[in-house]
Formats: structure tokens, sequence, C-alpha cells
């Protein structure tokens, strides 16, 4: 059995540029992760942003269980299909798509159509969400 770091006739390796980074928290269940560090994409990673590990699977399949985001917190305005983390008092974070629904509010949407709609009464922005690494993916 080949070992898998070796190479086959003509391909080639390109290099990934790294660095550790904390993860802030999860991004559904708002439990605290501890603060081991975790390696980030250094060409996509922007000054000042926070990394969540997503936790469920109300934004499948978009995001799933263990994918890191990358959210800018300097991006604070709501705006029509994008996706934020958010922090809700009692609830923790979570991670939603903003919709304007046919109330012409805009409500918190998850992707996986198995979960409702949601408008709480109170939440912080912490984010918007600018990148997505999926689970055993990029690095």
């Amino acid at each position: 059995m080949e070992s898998p770091t070796s190479l086959q006739p003509g391909e080639r390796v390109s290099k990934v540029r790294f660095f550790i980074e904390l993860v802030r928290g999860l991004a559904s269940a708002g439990r605290p992760v501890d603060a081991d560090g975790m390696p980030v994409l250094a060409d996509v990673w922007r000054r000042g942003s926070l990394l969540y590990q997503v936790e469920g699977d109300s934004m499948a399949p978009t995001l799933n269980d263990g994918d890191r985001v990358y959210v800018d917190p300097s991006d604070l305005d709501l705006r029509e299909g994008r996706v934020y983390v958010l922090e809700i008092p009692g609830d923790g974070h979570t991670i939603k798509r903003v919709r304007r629904l046919d109330d012409g509010e805009l409500w918190l949407v998850s992707d996986n159509p198995k979960y409702r709609p949601w408008r709480p009464s109170e939440m912080r922005v912490i984010g918007r969400v600018y990148y997505h690494d999926p689970l055993g993916g990029k690095l």
C-alpha cells in the first residue's frame, strides 16, 4: 500500500499558508470552546475576525456540524440573504441566514427546512460570516 504522502506521476503540490487562531465559541449552542487554537487559512483571515465552530444541523447543507466559520465583527448591519452569528439572551450564540418574509420583517432562517424561521425579541449581532471552512476540508 502506498503512503498517503507520496505523489503520483504528474501530480503537483501547492503551498497552503495557515496560522493558529483561537476559536471564540460554538455557533449554535453557545458553549465556550477550549482556547487551544485552531489553524486558519492565512490568505482568507482578516485582522480582527472571529472564528466559530458550527454545532448542529440547522444550517445544513450550507454549514455542517464541525465546520468553521470566519466572522467579520465590523459587519453588523443585517442584510437580506447573508449569514450572521448572533447572540440571543438566554440561548447563547446562533448562526442564521437573514430573510425578509411575507410580513416585510427580517427573520432568522435556517437553511435546513426542518427548522422554522425565528424572530427573537432580543439579539446582538456578533458579525457576518464571510468564509466557511468545511470539516475535513482545506487544511
